[in-house]
């Protein structure tokens, strides 16, 4: 094999030159990779810190407007941009806009108060999506445009296809690496996109737990909870209750619409009344709002004033409304020594503040507050009453035209020294829920009563038992009046319920089924103190009724002079009642002429102190075995 011609000292020294050439390169290569990637390496890690200080400032009451702080802090440290500004989109139709706003100053960036975006960038807003990116330079004077810096970049905010806001960066330099400033400026906006959806959600999810959806003011547990802190807060604070007065016209007058915003601009202006704390709807109607006070001697002149300003009228649509209400006020320390107890104050004011019509303020005083303390003490022995058995049945006999006792009302005593009468104890038995066990055992024991009563005295056939519309809403009522039925043997028809026409005005559908149950049984159904609710004769077209009651204020003056018009309407009453095939019951007859005049108008029975009082089971029993009724009482007696 022939040996290749040794190599030149020429060609070795070119090529050892080519090789270091080579070498050379590959190590210039090697290098600007290293700078490269280090550089790379450097701008992410100044990414990621900035977005990791965002991250971290995303908690708390205000972590939007915190988190967007931080961010723009970076870009005026990072970038080239000078003066940067955020504005967000608001929530919900009530919370406003978030807006924040950055200048570099020499070394130091520094946020400012947040103004709106630039009219042109408004613009570009509506059509842009998440992440788009505008730069520009400024042509013409523009409002918002800082005037020494001509360049601006516009980036969308927001996930998915909706911008949530916007993020507008201007500078009077260009940027020394546009890419890396463009990528500082993607990766904060996605960052903070993320930051508002959650704050919005969270948001979302607050109101739903302690916010009024129509209006946006707290609701009764956001109310209650912030009441817990008053006693933390050595400030005197008022307490107004507000109920608004006219609302149900409004409602039926101008339709659900107008009622809706009516009460949305009423809550509106309470929250706008600078010392309001807690503004919150309790009710369809019902406002209430605390007030920090410097001292309580000005208080009166507050809640005045921002009273006169809840009254100015309301334009809705082409539709004006003039606000009327009644308020009860009361003051903390003053009036109560804790939330609850205040809120208590402000609502037994608000109820005395009704009494005197509308637009009127009550405050809470010596004469409210003693008669608080008497409703309590009166509670507490109700309660008391109750464990002690001291709640009888007492039995007022029913007759016929001729006289004849065929029935009897029961109706529920407190058999103790000083007891007060059954206007003020009832209503305190179904406000603490007692009613239901009170109600239970007589309806028990007065069925058992008239069934033995019945099985003594062929003409007693029915007892009548009134019934808490308390009562009607268990849903083992039925079940309980069958019970009793069963083991007296007292046949279904011989049962008569009285109830109110409150009970069908408020057409609560489980209360009407019960009803309906009962008569299917048998149970016969009375209307009770006909003539002193709303009356309207439409309702007994619909009722599923079997009596019907006539009150003793239309009664009691049959017999007096110039009574023609009461008898026209009590003989109206009845005809109307008979053609609706209703039997009727005259109440309060308290003389032997007024039970004349009911029995020629046509009533089918009569019940009143002409015939008895009202009787213990004893007596009543004692009656029932004597020939004859009690003679008549020559002087009207008053229950």
């Amino acid at each position: 094999m022939k040996k290749p011609p040794p190599e030149s000292l020429s060609d070795t020294i070119e090529r050892l030159q080519r090789q270091l050439a080579r070498e050379r390169q590959a190590r210039r290569d090697a290098e600007q990779v290293a700078e490269t990637s280090t550089r790379r390496l450097y701008r992410e890690q100044l990414k990621l810190q900035a977005i990791s200080q965002v991250a971290t400032h995303a908690h708390g009451g205000m972590r939007l407007r915190q988190a967007t702080k931080e961010a723009l802090k970076a870009l005026l440290k990072h970038t080239a941009w000078r003066y940067c500004r955020v504005v967000y989109k608001p929530f919900d139709n009530i919370t406003p806009p978030v807006r924040v706003s950055a200048l570099c100053e020499g070394e130091n960036p520094l946020t400012r108060p947040g103004v709106s975006l630039t009219a042109s960038a408004r613009v570009w807003l509506e059509q842009a999506s998440p992440l788009d990116i505008l730069m520009d330079e400024r042509i013409t004077h523009e409002k918002r445009w800082p005037e020494n810096m001509h360049r601006r970049l516009l980036c969308g905010i927001g996930i998915g296809e909706q911008c949530m806001g916007a993020l507008e960066l201007f500078s009077y330099r260009d940027d020394e690496d546009t890419t890396f400033s463009q990528e500082m400026v993607l990766a904060l906006v996605r960052e903070l996109a993320h930051i508002y959806k959650s704050e919005r959600d969270r948001q979302a999810i607050e109101r739903m737990a302690w916010r009024d959806v129509l209006t946006g003011a707290l609701n009764r547990a956001a109310f209650f909870r912030d009441l817990e802190t008053i006693t933390i807060d050595t400030r005197p604070m008022a307490l107004l209750y507000i109920d608004l007065a006219g609302f149900g016209e409004i409602n039926e007058d101008y339709g659900h619409e107008i009622a809706d915003r009516y009460l949305f601009e009423i809550a509106r202006r309470l929250e706008n009344e600078p010392l309001s704390r807690s503004v919150a709807r309790l009710g369809s109607d019902e406002f209430v709002l605390l007030l920090p006070l410097i001292d309580t001697a000005h208080a009166g002149t507050i809640v005045r004033d921002l009273l006169a300003d809840l009254t100015k009228p309301l334009m809705l649509d082409h539709y004006r409304i003039d606000p009327a209400f009644s308020a009860g006020l009361a003051l903390y320390p003053e009036d109560a020594s804790d939330g609850h107890a205040l809120f208590y104050a402000a609502d037994t004011a608000l109820s005395h503040a009704r009494e005197h019509g509308s637009t009127s303020l009550r405050r809470f005083d010596a004469e409210i507050a003693e008669q608080l303390e008497r409703r309590k003490q009166l509670a507490m022995r109700v309660r008391q009453a109750v464990t002690r058995q001291e709640f009888v049945a007492f039995f007022q006999p029913i007759v016929s035209r001729d006289y004849r006792i065929v029935g009897a009302e029961a109706l529920l005593r407190w058999q103790a020294p000083d007891a007060p009468g059954p206007a003020e104890f009832i209503p305190l038995l179904e406000e603490q829920g007692l009613i239901r066990e009170v109600g239970r055992q007589m309806l028990h024991d007065v069925i058992h009563t008239a069934a033995r009563w019945r099985h003594e005295q062929e003409a007693f056939q029915n007892i009548s038992v009134n019934v808490s519309p308390i009562q009607l809403r268990e849903e083992a009522f039925v079940n309980h009046v069958i019970d009793a039925l069963k083991t007296s043997g007292l046949p279904a028809s011989c049962l008569i319920l009285e109830i109110t026409e409150s009970l069908y005005i408020s057409a609560e559908k489980a209360v009407l089924n019960r009803l309906a149950r009962l008569r299917q049984l048998g149970v016969r159904l009375a209307l009770d103190d006909f003539g002193t609710g709303y009356s309207a004769l439409s309702y007994l077209q619909w009722m599923p009724l079997d009596i019907l009651k006539i009150d003793k204020s239309f009664v009691l003056k049959l017999a007096e002079e110039h009574a023609e018009r009461d008898i026209t309407i009590v003989r109206a009453i009845i005809q109307i009642a008979q053609a609706c095939g209703l039997d009727v019951t005259a109440e309060g007859i308290e003389s032997a002429e007024v039970a004349r005049i009911m029995c020629e108008l046509g009533a089918h029975c009569l019940q009143g102190y002409h015939f008895s009082r009202p009787l213990g089971e004893e007596a009543m029993t004692a009656l029932l075995h004597s020939s004859a009724m009690p003679p008549p009482s020559h002087q009207p007696l008053i229950d």
